[in-house]
């Protein structure tokens, strides 16, 4: 599985070695001020928008690869049924958004300041007017 860490004043996503191979992607690195926010998904199937442009697919385990759409280029790195933390990116970031399936999404959060921090993505707050 991919790994998400702080190295000094930047984000780095490390993807393991398979997951590499399947993307056509290495490390990725982006300096913290680019992270506009960081969650858990609710789900792991939620953080994948648009369409496929280079990925890797295999029934059941796995989801890798680049994404495209409207605003841009997602990373991609989802096993079904493992915890996914979303990161959404701004500025000159080399992807909008990168999904990852790691051990332990909170731990995985909580990396960043808590001012990025978010609800998981697909959730929506129950409003009582």
């Amino acid at each position: 599985m991919a790994r998400l860490l702080i190295d000094g004043d930047d984000l780095v996503v490390r993807p393991a070695w398979w997951e590499k191979i399947a993307t056509g992607h290495g490390e990725i690195r982006m300096p913290l001020s680019d992270v506009s926010r960081i969650g858990e998904a609710s789900a792991w199937w939620r953080p994948m928008r648009g369409e496929p442009q280079r990925t890797s697919y295999l029934p059941g385990l796995s989801h890798l690869g680049v994404w495209r759409h409207g605003e841009g280029r997602d990373f991609i790195a989802v096993h079904p049924w493992r915890p996914v933390v979303v990161v959404e990116t701004r500025g000159q970031a080399p992807f909008a958004r990168i999904a990852i399936s790691v051990p332990d999404a909170h731990a995985a959060a909580d990396l960043l300041p808590a001012d990025k921090h978010q609800r998981p993505w697909g959730h929506t707050p129950v409003r009582a007017d």
